[in-house]
């Protein structure tokens, strides 16, 4: 990545989605392997055996038994500033039996690279996460109908001078087969969901300089060298996995997990982090009004999905801080699974909203056992809330009245606030570290 506090707009853009550290084994061992010959090295693999990518195996390939591609042309290239492909390969190499391939080339220390192989009239393309280092090996993620639909989208954001508020690891966290299904070959829905997410990631970037927040340069850097460092290794574990739906979500997880542990690492404030990303996601659906229903909805739930997680990792830290005993805790990561999992199979957006709803019963009532000597108390900040004029009536008729960055970040802003007043006045008696963790609770149970 190039320098990101000066020149990309986008520290603070890390995202999405939790209580996992990534010690994934196999990377470990192949993350990024020495090579004596002094040239970079990308690997990488055509599938064609999870679902969806099995759309792009065309007349002409020649599948094996293992789902890969043998005999498609691979090449490595470089995403100019204009949107074109400058080869920086040192010859062409061909996929073997079972749809594997290295590449070499002389450039290191490059960015903005993606693999495309070429068989007959078929085209697939994955972009590399890592940084190519002279003497090294990286991984491209399986080439797939889905990784050529977020390398399209990528070469596109750059050649659309949109890489300063986009990163390219969102774009594999947050394309699912399916939404590459709806926007694959549509220029048009490609655009929309990019100025989308455009959208959502410069009202976190708005929102992050807002004294509530209260986030430094420091942290914000921070931020983007711990999602740059996951997004290698997810790559490298998504090369190296069988390619079902369950280990994808997991892969995922395991990035999600790692961006956020580092920061936990970093002394910054994951909640705060999560309510960044609420607003976020608030810009990123009113931006997608004009969609048509189904990408509309494939690609909003795989957003509401990685905020889910963020917001699982998030609950546990306060439920730990609260002194939650392990029985609150674990029934609080298991609500947080049970949201992923209805969001997941949701199918319309009234079913994650009402997913979010039985998110906040569910937390709300471990809150009670929790602080049990205030349960009364935490009932009735809840009922306030949510009452008619209360702060969550006050924050819906904002966002309904404009969505405008500004209109968003003041009205959540204002939201934070009124629910850290009324849990400081009325949770009297408790400690200063039970009132700041039950303030993020109703906070985070609450923005839905």
């Amino acid at each position: 990545m190039k320098t990101r506090i000066s020149s990309r707009n986008k520290y603070i853009v890390s995202v999405v989605l939790i209580a996992l550290a990534f010690s994934l084994s196999a990377c470990s061992k192949d993350n990024n392997p020495v090579d004596s010959s002094g040239t970079s090295k990308v690997s990488g693999r055509i599938t064609t055996t999870n679902g969806m990518p099995k759309t792009m195996a065309k007349a002409g390939s020649v599948t094996s038994s293992q789902g890969g591609t043998q005999g498609a042309a691979v090449i490595l290239a470089q995403v100019q500033a204009d949107g074109s492909l400058k080869t920086v390969s040192t010859q062409t190499v061909q996929t073997d039996v079972d749809g594997k391939f290295t590449v070499e080339t002389n450039v290191s220390g490059a960015k903005n690279l993606v693999v495309v192989a070429t068989q007959g009239t078929t085209e697939w393309k994955a972009i590399v996460s890592s940084t190519v280092q002279s003497g090294t090996t990286v991984y491209a993620p399986p080439l797939s109908a889905e990784s050529t639909t977020e390398a399209d989208l990528f070469i596109k954001m750059v050649g659309q001078g949109m890489s300063s508020d986009v990163d390219e690891s969102d774009l594999k966290i947050l394309v699912s087969n399916e939404a590459a299904m709806h926007m694959g070959g549509n220029a048009n829905m490609q655009m929309q969901f990019l100025t989308a997410l455009q959208a959502g990631y410069q009202a976190m970037v708005q929102a992050s300089q807002n004294s509530y927040f209260g986030f430094t340069a420091a942290q914000f850097q921070a931020m983007m060298s711990a999602k740059d460092d996951a997004a290698a290794k997810l790559d490298a574990a998504m090369y190296m996995s069988g390619d079902t739906e369950e280990e994808t979500d997991n892969d995922m997880n395991d990035y999600e997990g790692t961006v956020l542990s580092t920061y936990a690492s970093q002394n910054i404030n994951v909640s705060a982090y999560a309510e960044l990303m609420r607003i976020g996601l608030t810009a990123f659906v009113n931006s997608t009004s004009t969609m048509d229903a189904q990408t509309r909805l494939a690609i909003v739930r795989s957003f509401y999905k990685r905020y889910s997680f963020v917001l699982s990792f998030s609950m546990k830290q306060q439920f730990q801080a609260a002194g939650a005993a392990d029985a609150q805790i674990s029934a609080a990561t298991s609500a947080g699974a049970t949201l992923f999992g209805s969001i997941k199979s949701s199918t319309d957006l009234t079913q994650i909203s009402d997913a979010f709803v039985q998110y906040h019963s569910s937390i709300e009532s471990q809150l009670k056992v929790t602080l049990s000597t205030y349960a009364t108390l935490i009932d009735t900040i809840d009922a306030n809330i949510n009452a008619s004029g209360g702060a969550k009536d006050v924050l819906s008729a904002a966002l309904n009245v404009s969505t405008s960055f500004d209109t968003v970040i003041n009205a959540y802003v204002t939201f934070f606030t009124a629910v850290k007043t009324a849990v400081q006045a009325t949770l009297v008696g408790a400690s200063s570290t039970q009132v700041s963790a039950a303030t993020q609770i109703l906070i985070l149970a609450n923005m839905n």
